[in-house]
């Protein structure tokens, strides 16, 4: 619904207001517990979403990197890529065990 000003202007009437603000309502309090409980946990959500694309995109580079290396039958190539994977693949796949050792490895640097 829109009402005319006098100068010519359109503006929304207080019902059609009042609707929208209701339909808002409505739709904010038709969220489910769990749905609003995954958006207060935006920075876990955004983690494991960086996780699942960390795995994804180091497995595919490995991959690529490899070939070359797999073609000339470099053992010493394939070594140091088989190295470097293991290395970078601990702190994508197991970021709890990495924390681990490395806190570890400080304590015993550090005392």
């Amino acid at each position: 619904m829109r009402t005319t000003q006098p100068g010519g202007h359109r503006v929304l009437a207080p019902a059609a207001i009042a609707a929208a603000i209701a339909g808002a309502l409505l739709v904010a309090g038709a969220l489910t517990p769990d749905a609003a409980m995954a958006a207060s946990n935006v920075g876990k959500n955004i983690g494991k979403e960086i996780e699942t694309w960390g795995k994804a995109i180091l497995l595919g580079v490995v991959g690529l990197v490899a070939i070359p290396v797999l073609l000339k039958r470099d053992v010493a190539g394939g070594a140091v890529i088989t190295a470097l994977a293991v290395l970078v693949g601990g702190f994508v796949f197991a970021p709890g065990a990495v924390k681990g050792v490395i806190s570890s490895i400080w304590r015993s640097i550090g005392g």
